[in-house]
C-alpha cells in the first residue's frame, strides 16, 4: 500500500513554514526527506512534522536544536521557562507490521504483540545523540501504523518498556510434582528501556536494579496512525536520569516512573495519569469528536471493532 501523507498535511505545513524560517537548509534537507524513494524516509519526515505539531502546542517556546550533519538533538522547547530538548525517532509502519503482527486494516482477530523490543532499541540508539545535552532529554518514538497505534500504546504496554514483560512463576515442588504456593509475576528485566538485568549489591549484600542510560531522562511513545490531532501519547521517565525531566512541563501527557527507588526485590508503577482518569478524558474528548471530527471517531472505532485478540510482549 502506498503511503499517502495527506492525513498529516496539517502538520507537515504547519511545520515546514517554521522550518523554513528558522533554517532553510535544514527544511531544504527535510523536504528531500518527504520526497524519497525508500517509505520509511517519508514517513520519518511526516512523523517529526507531527510531533513538532504536538509539542509546540503545549509549550511556550521551541527550537531548532540540531544543525544539519551534526546529529544533535532534533528540538528544543520550553514552559514556564523550564527547558527540555526532545529527539525524534520513527518506528516505520512495516517494521511495526513485523513487530506486532498488526495489519494496517485488519480484517480478522488474531494474536498480536507489542512495540517493547522496538521501542527499547529505538531509545536505547539515540544515546550518542543526546549524551552532551546539557538540560533534560526525551527520547519520542513514533509511529505512523494506524492499528498498532490505536492499540500498541497503553499505560500497561509502557510498563512492560519499563519493566520488560512479566512473567507467571510458581515455585516448584520436584518431588510431588506439584506447585506450592501462590503464582506470582516476576521479571528478567531483559527487554528495559533503563533498567540492567544485571543487579548490583547494596552495602547489606542484598542485590539492588540499576538504572542505565541516565542522559536520556525519559521516553514518549506516540501513536500518530489515526488521529494526527488527538495522538495516543504516553511517557516513561529515567529513575536515574542525569537531567531529570519533570512531567508537569506536559501536564497532560500520563508519564510512568518506578514507585519504589532504588528497586529490589520488586518493582512497582507510578501514573502521573492513571488509565482510568485517561479514559475518563478520553471519553470527554471522543464526545467532542462525534462532532467536531467524524471521520477519525469513526475510523478509531472501525479498528477497535476488528481486534479482540490477545496481546503479548
Amino acid at each position: 500500500m502506498a503511503f499517502d501523507s495527506t492525513p498529516w498535511k496539517r502538520s507537515t505545513a504547519a511545520f515546514g513554514r517554521w522550518l523554513r524560517g528558522v533554517n532553510p537548509t535544514a527544511h531544504m534537507l527535510w523536504q528531500r526527506r518527504l520526497k524519497e524513494r525508500d517509505q520509511s524516509q517519508r514517513e520519518s519526515a511526516v512523523a517529526e512534522a507531527v510531533m513538532w505539531d504536538f509539542l509546540v502546542s503545549r509549550t511556550d517556546e521551541v527550537c531548532l536544536v540540531e544543525i544539519p550533519g551534526t546529529g544533535g538533538v532534533d528540538f528544543g522547547f520550553a514552559v514556564a521557562g523550564e527547558s527540555f530538548c526532545v529527539e525524534v525517532t520513527n518506528i516505520s509502519i512495516e517494521a511495526a507490521t513485523r513487530a506486532t503482527g498488526l495489519q494496517e486494516r485488519p480484517s480478522v482477530n488474531g494474536f498480536h504483540k507489542l512495540l517493547t523490543k522496538s521501542v527499547r532499541s529505538q531509545v536505547r540508539q539515540k544515546l550518542q545523540q543526546v549524551r552532551t545535552t546539557q538540560c533534560p532529554t526525551l527520547v519520542a518514538v513514533t509511529t505512523l501504523h494506524s492499528t498498532a497505534s490505536v492499540i500498541c500504546i497503553s499505560h500497561p504496554a509502557i510498563e512492560k518498556v519499563m519493566g520488560s514483560p512479566p512473567r507467571i512463576t510458581g515455585n516448584f515442588n520436584v518431588t510431588s510434582g506439584e506447585v506450592e504456593g501462590d503464582l506470582y509475576q516476576t521479571t528478567d528485566l531483559q527487554t528495559s528501556v533503563f533498567l540492567s538485568p544485571h543487579p548490583i549489591l547494596g552495602p547489606d549484600g542484598e542485590p539492588i536494579v540499576q538504572a542505565k542510560f541516565q542522559p536520556i531522562s525519559g521516553f514518549l511513545l506516540c501513536g500518530f496512525g489515526v488521529a494526527p490531532h488527538h495522538g495516543q501519547v504516553l511517557g516513561g521517565l529515567n529513575p536515574e536520569a542525569k537531567y531529570p525531566f519533570d512531567p508537569r512541563l506536559l501536564a497532560d501527557v500520563p508519564f510512568c516512573s518506578f514507585g519504589t527507588w532504588p528497586a529490589r526485590d520488586s518493582i512497582n508503577f507510578e501514573w502521573t495519569i492513571t488509565k482510568e482518569e485517561l479514559a475518563r478524558r478520553e471519553q470527554c474528548a471522543a464526545t467532542r469528536r462525534l462532532e467536531s471530527d467524524p471521520e477519525f471517531h469513526g475510523l478509531a472505532r472501525e479498528i477497535r471493532a476488528g481486534l479482540h485478540g490477545e496481546s503479548g510482549p
